[in-house]
């Protein structure tokens, strides 16, 4: 091996190891931010700046924008996944018997996979699992276009799981079980991880808080 391929073998694997701890202290970060952080937090002050059109699982187009004036939550979903996505539709659905107030909250689960999840696919989704609510829209849009958005507004992300690490063909994409919690003006309000504890019930304190703070700008 020559000088120049050993530089280059170095960098790449100093490289690599940068990238590793970069996703770790975020994902603890924003561990930390989910868990203790039920109501606003200067460090992540942060506002839906940008709109994006979406079709839902009737086809009907919608926006975000739409939902300004409301509380609402975001969420990922893919209908092939094998079974995390399901699980956190049934957190956020738990979670709306306890707060009841479907006339102020919202919900919207996002599918980046609209090859597969086309409107038909998404209704069967809300039916089999018993979802259908006019305050709870399955929506899915341009992929590139979406994807980039719910990284950037959202801070929310999803990848193609490798070949190699996938436990069934179904078992697609990877992403954390993450909700975002926005406010009536549109600001984000929190990530929150309904299948954690102390997450949920901050996120269920922080719910409440917020629709009380909508009802009153009403």
């Amino acid at each position: 091996m020559n000088r120049e391929t050993k530089i280059i073998y170095t960098l790449g694997a100093l490289a690599v190891l940068a990238i590793t701890a970069y996703l770790v202290l975020w994902k603890i970060s924003s561990r930390n931010v989910a868990v203790n952080r039920g109501k606003d937090s200067a460090q992540l002050n942060r506002v839906v700046d940008r709109d994006m059109e979406l079709i839902d699982a009737k086809g009907q187009k919608r926006r975000f924008g739409d939902l300004k004036g409301k509380v609402w939550l975001v969420s990922h979903v893919f209908t092939r996944c094998p079974g995390q996505c399901a699980g956190i539709c049934a957190a956020i659905d738990e979670l709306l018997g306890k707060v009841q107030q479907d006339e102020f909250l919202h919900v919207v689960s996002v599918s980046l996979d609209p090859e597969h999840d086309k409107p038909a696919q998404l209704d069967a989704f809300a039916q089999k699992h018993k979802l259908e609510r006019d305050n709870w829209w399955f929506v899915t849009g341009d992929s590139k276009p979406l994807e980039s958005y719910m990284r950037e507004v959202f801070w929310m992300s999803a990848q193609e799981r490798p070949e190699s690490q996938r436990s069934n063909v179904n078992d697609l994409f990877t992403h954390e079980p993450r909700v975002v919690l926005v406010d009536h003006t549109m600001k984000i309000r929190g990530w929150f991880y309904p299948f954690d504890p102390p997450s949920a019930a901050a996120l269920e304190k922080a719910i409440k808080e917020t629709v009380d703070a909508a009802k009153k700008s009403t």
